[in-house]
């Protein structure tokens, strides 16, 4: 049995199981509830460690040793406990006007001993019935709760709300499964083919990332991709499809296969970065592959806010031989004097000038007149989404340089790709 050396408490596996046991026996109203408090490392800091402990003991011994509504409680971490309470027919206000009364006195006690040393104690709680509950779950819940107050000294507990906390487990989710997915190497590129007029064939293509989950299945894009950009973690996905869009474009050239850009999308916070650019500097010589072949795709967005980064970043990479564009053009609200300082090789209009403005005659004269003026300052047009003949017929007839879309193919894996393009490209007239 595993406990802990200060407090005497259970550690977290032995709490696990002994609450189980307890809860599987009796139908009950239950609590588990986190208490963390703020500034511990200034007692071990400004006092001593000895100091320290015996902070630790009062609080386990105030909170937990001896409550008689206490089924079992364990030290989490340094200065985190956790408890499961037995309520009976105790009302939840109750026991939360109880959770009040005992943080009060309990800070009240430890800022006189400690005057110097802020002490406030956030508290997280679950509530749950069902006897066949999973503890790690709700443990997790009182968890998530407690930390949504981290910080905020006018709030003496949070209550864990499903309705509230719902975005928050499905970033967890969605983070949980990129981490997972990039160490067991199941995050994958997939390739969409981009069309040109000219050429009458495949000449390029975007690479966009793919989860496979652990049942083989395919997971999208939309189901991760804004988790990891709120998170940051999209540097890391960022940095990895860089890596195999110049692996790809290697292996092509060893195998004898025809060469095509291909580009990639890079987040604002990856791609300004002081490192950056001397990292694709670093890959491409790694891979020994021709710059021309790599394309950088960033946001409209970021290009409006008229970074000194931005600027700096984009023309170093051109200056190396890299090519950038601007991904959903469009989407923001370009002024005309923005539109012509862009440094950049090639604007990429978004797929609503496709699913919307093409659908009227207005929206048809200004797409035709804004590929006209984009094409008459040097940016090469690659229309996204296109997926119908009649969009076809009208992003040709305006004279865009490449069409993206399902009218020509769906992402696919690079395998597919090859098949399909790389080497027999589809015609059309």
């Amino acid at each position: 049995m595993g406990v802990d050396s200060i407090t005497g408490l259970y550690d977290f596996n032995e709490f696990l199981n002994r609450a189980k046991a307890h809860i599987s026996k009796y139908a009950s109203q239950y609590a588990i509830i986190i208490n963390d408090v703020s500034n511990f490392k200034y007692i071990n800091k400004f006092y001593s460690k000895q100091t320290g402990d015996v902070f630790i003991d009062d609080m386990a011994r105030y909170y937990l040793v001896g409550n008689p509504r206490s089924v079992c409680a364990c030290r989490i971490d340094a200065e985190q406990f956790a408890t499961v309470l037995d309520l009976g027919d105790i009302h939840i206000d109750n026991e939360l006007k109880r959770i009040v009364w005992m943080n009060e006195e309990f800070e009240k006690v430890m800022n006189n001993k400690f005057p110097d040393i802020y002490i406030h104690v956030y508290t997280g709680i679950y509530f749950f019935s069902d006897t066949n509950v999973d503890l790690r779950e709700a443990f997790d819940k009182a968890k998530m709760a407690k930390a949504s107050i981290k910080g905020k000294l006018d709030i003496p507990y949070k209550v864990y709300d499903p309705n509230e906390f719902i975005n928050k487990e499905n970033e967890m989710e969605a983070s949980n499964l990129f981490r997972k997915a990039h160490q067991e190497d199941r995050v994958v590129a997939f390739l969409q083919p981009q069309f040109s007029f000219k050429d009458k064939k495949v000449v390029g293509a975007e690479l966009l990332s793919r989860i496979i989950d652990e049942e083989g299945d395919i997971v999208e894009p939309r189901y991760y991709i804004s988790t990891l950009e709120q998170t940051g973690i999209i540097s890391t996905l960022d940095k990895l499809m860089t890596e195999k869009a110049f692996a790809i474009l290697r292996r092509w050239e060893d195998e004898g296969r025809d060469l095509m850009p291909i580009s990639v999308n890079v987040a604002r916070q990856e791609y300004v970065k002081p490192d950056f650019v001397k990292r694709m500097k670093d890959l491409q010589r790694m891979f020994n592959v021709a710059p021309k072949y790599i394309e950088f795709e960033i946001l409209e967005s970021s290009f409006l806010e008229n970074s000194d980064l931005i600027l700096k970043t984009t023309n170093e990479l051109r200056e190396f031989g890299f090519q950038v564009s601007v991904d959903d053009f469009g989407s923001g609200y370009s002024s005309l004097n923005q539109i012509a300082t862009i440094p950049a090789d090639t604007i990429k209009l978004d797929k609503k000038f496709a699913s919307k403005s093409l659908k009227t005659e207005k929206g048809k004269v200004v797409v035709k007149s804004l590929i006209r003026m984009l094409k008459d300052i040097d940016y090469k047009i690659v229309f996204e989404g296109i997926e119908t003949e009649v969009q076809y017929e009208l992003a040709r007839d305006y004279e865009c340089d490449l069409i993206q879309g399902y009218i020509i193919d769906k992402p696919i894996p690079v395998s597919k790709f090859e098949e399909r393009y790389n080497k027999q490209h589809r015609q059309r007239d």
